[in-house]
């Protein structure tokens, strides 16, 4: 099998990865986008556009294939040589540029493989990336020993609502030490801040409706009891039914942001520092 990987002269990323490809002797044939293998890639991505990711800045690079799988980006490719395709849910495409890389979701993947996402954020440390990470709650060991090897920066952590609807909210139940160690943990993190989409959820009769101000107050109160503080950076975020993944939700109007100023009422009773913001993203 020949392993092929589609570079730009200057991507610090792309060194990144070459770098983990060489310390772990995995042999490659490299095609410089800005040298010779400007024309390579044409042919390539023109073979394979639906599966190489583009946009107004262009192609992001590092590009690897082995002739069947296409993986794209520094953090994607470590992962499959580290872990096959066992960290899908971990680790998604970085929205982020520079000094700061993010697609690291700590609640989705498989906490067995919990190694694997280590050995990535590691490695991507070593280089002197500064790394965002994303929670909801689950895999709270898992988060704690990101912290304790000092491998994230920044946690963005979304609190999905009151303990007793997180099923409704995310899919998943989740026990309430849990979300609170997960909060206690966000404290924590050089950088950190907590955020709750006011959405629509399907209550146990079959209705739809939105949070409601109380439970965003209970949601509220229960980051006070995790974190001992009433001043937290806590974000209280428009529904957008253009970005949300449940079909059932996409025909729902949006809130108007002056609906949710009594939200923030409620949140303020137990997070003072509570502000409302933009439409989820």
């Amino acid at each position: 099998m020949t392993y092929e990987m589609f570079t730009s002269t200057g991507c610090a990323r792309c060194k990144i990865t070459k770098q983990y490809l060489k310390a772990n002797d995995i042999p490659y044939v490299e095609h410089d986008f800005n040298g010779e293998g400007k024309e390579a890639f044409a042919g390539f991505y023109k073979a394979n556009r639906k599966n190489i990711f583009r946009d107004q800045d262009g192609v992001e690079f590092p590009v690897f294939t082995d002739g069947n799988v296409i993986k794209q980006g520094v953090s994607i490719i470590i992962g499959h040589f580290a872990s096959g395709d066992s960290l899908t849910g971990f680790i998604s495409r970085s929205s982020l540029h520079g000094e700061w890389i993010d697609g690291f979701n700590v609640s989705d993947g498989n906490p067995d493989q919990a190694e694997g996402l280590l050995t990535v954020l590691s490695h991507l440390k070593k280089h002197n990336l500064k790394i965002q990470l994303n929670s909801y709650g689950p895999n709270a060991d898992l988060l704690e020993k990101i912290l304790k090897q000092g491998l994230g920066d920044r946690l963005i952590m979304e609190i999905k609502g009151p303990v007793g609807l997180y099923a409704a909210l995310s899919g998943n139940k989740i026990d309430k030490e849990e979300l609170i160690k997960s909060i206690r943990l966000a404290n924590q993190f050089p950088e950190f801040e907590l955020f709750t989409t006011i959405t629509p959820l399907v209550r146990a009769n079959g209705s739809v409706d939105f949070l409601t101000p109380e439970e965003i107050g209970e949601t509220a109160k229960l980051i006070e009891e995790a974190s001992h503080s009433k001043k937290n950076p806590y974000l209280l975020k428009v529904f957008d039914p253009e970005t949300t993944d449940k079909d059932e939700f996409k025909s729902v109007e949006s809130m108007a942001t002056s609906s949710m100023f009594k939200y923030r009422t409620q949140a303020r009773r137990y997070q003072v520092m509570t502000e409302i913001g933009n439409k989820e993203t």
